[in-house]
């Protein structure tokens, strides 16, 4: 028969094995079998047990059970100092005595040992420990941890430009933040955009934006006992403050284009005879050429603008410099007819007769094509994001009915002078109608006086 003895372990009960019922066994370890309060648990510290609760509420701390009804119960606070009494319960006393700061706000239950503290504050978190039995028994640490409730969060972005980067901000003002998620139409970001949190901020960075970026997102900043969540739509601007300023000119340049070419038609469209000639000629054609000379300048300067927002470009250089050239040669016309228009009699150069005289035609021509251009060049670069397209009626409506008031007082002033001279050619032909027929009535035989006799 041989033994075996291992290393003492609690609660294994050991058997010696003999005979031949088992032959070549030494020793055979069963399995502990324990009957409930036969066998009492080991001393020593338990846990710890964590806890958290919310400013201005009450929390359960667990004792040991139900072993303390009959024994002493001592719970701690465990700050950076040392440890420190809050009650102390011994077994059979009609009450616990309960320490300052506590005694208003502890309440022991002994009947299992646990401690419910009331109105707990943020200088409450830390470790509490509980102990069992006279002389030093079990102990259980639980630690504590009480939060101000997180406050609903500010999701805000900075000007968000197609090209351009931009970002996201999430930001919580009250509470202690443990983590912030993100969500963008209801879905969770891709790992390679999540963002990372700095104390109660959190920062989503779209570099650069695009189309896809456009959205509703929607930021949860939570920690352990409270979570608030805020969302907010995000437009990607396709078109930036200085483009949009050149759309606005360029629409304004086509506008006063296309009503100095009505300038330019109406007088080729009348008649030898109903021509507007004169004064009103003169007024009219200076306001055309003047007029078509600050649609130059103005789609000039947008073509400018657009240079200085996406670089240069051939395709705007090139109307850039007829534009300045036309810019000049209608404003000469223009200054000439008003101060001086006796001078386009003296030109004898076939070449300057052209020049001025298709000077503000051209000007009408060119003015469209690169503001056309420009306007679809601006249209497609809104259609990189989201947002609405400039809404340009208004100012197309109020730049046509300014820039046609004096087209439409020429046009009055030219019915007046032209029904004011019909009338007059009236009045002298029916003067005439008379005259000839009193001669001819004059002339009829028998129609001579007679003397009387």
């Amino acid at each position: 028969m041989m033994l075996c003895r291992p290393p003492e372990l609690p609660g294994i009960t050991w058997m010696l094995l003999a005979g031949d019922t088992f032959p070549g066994a030494i020793c055979a370890i069963p399995s502990p079998v324990l009957a409930p309060g036969l066998f009492p648990p080991a001393r020593g510290v338990t846990g710890p047990v964590h806890r958290a609760a919310a400013v201005g509420s009450s929390v359960l701390l667990p004792g040991l059970g139900n072993n303390t009804r009959s024994n002493s119960t001592l719970w701690e606070f465990l700050s950076g100092t040392g440890p420190r009494s809050i009650l102390q319960h011994p077994g059979g006393a009609p009450g616990p005595a309960i320490h300052p700061p506590h005694t208003q706000r502890a309440l022991p239950h002994p009947s299992d040992g646990s401690l419910l503290l009331e109105n707990v504050q943020e200088s409450d978190s830390g470790t509490y420990r509980v102990t069992g039995g006279a002389g030093g028994g079990d102990s259980l640490e639980i630690q504590l941890e009480v939060l101000q409730p997180v406050s609903l969060p500010r999701l805000w972005s900075s000007s968000l430009l197609a090209r351009a980067p931009g970002q996201l901000v999430c930001e919580v003002a009250e509470g202690r933040v443990d983590s912030i998620t993100w969500r963008k139409d209801g879905q969770p970001l891709s790992p390679g955009r999540a963002p990372r949190l700095s104390g109660s901020r959190s920062v989503l960075h779209l570099s650069p934006a695009t189309r896809s970026d456009c959205g509703s997102y929607s930021c949860n900043a939570s920690n352990g006992i409270s979570w608030q969540e805020t969302s907010l739509k995000v437009t990607i601007e396709g078109l930036s403050h200085r483009l949009k300023l050149t759309l606005r000119i360029a629409v304004v340049a086509v506008v006063f284009a296309v009503i100095s070419a009505w300038g330019l038609i109406i007088p080729v469209c009348q008649s030898e005879k109903l021509r507007i000639r004169g004064e009103l000629w003169r007024w009219l054609s200076c306001y055309t050429c003047g007029l078509v000379c600050i649609a130059c300048v103005l789609d000039g300067t947008a073509g400018i603008l657009w240079m200085w927002e996406e670089g240069p470009s051939v395709a705007v250089i090139l109307p850039e410099i007829t534009l300045s050239y036309l810019t000049v040669v209608t404003f000469l016309v223009a200054t000439t007819v008003i101060f001086q228009p006796t001078d386009f009699s003296h030109l004898k150069s076939k070449k300057a007769q052209r020049t001025m005289g298709y000077a503000a035609p051209g000007a009408v021509v060119a003015v469209v094509l690169s503001s056309a251009f420009l306007i679809r060049s601006s249209y497609l670069r809104h259609e990189e994001g989201c947002s609405e397209f400039l809404d340009v009626t208004v100012l197309v409506a109020s730049t046509a009915a300014v820039s046609a008031l004096p087209l439409l007082a020429i046009g009055l002033c030219y019915l007046s002078f032209a029904d004011h001279k019909t009338q007059g050619r009236s009045k002298d032909s029916d003067v005439c109608w008379m005259d000839r027929a009193g001669s001819f009535e004059m002339s009829q035989p028998g129609t001579k006086d007679t003397a009387p006799s």
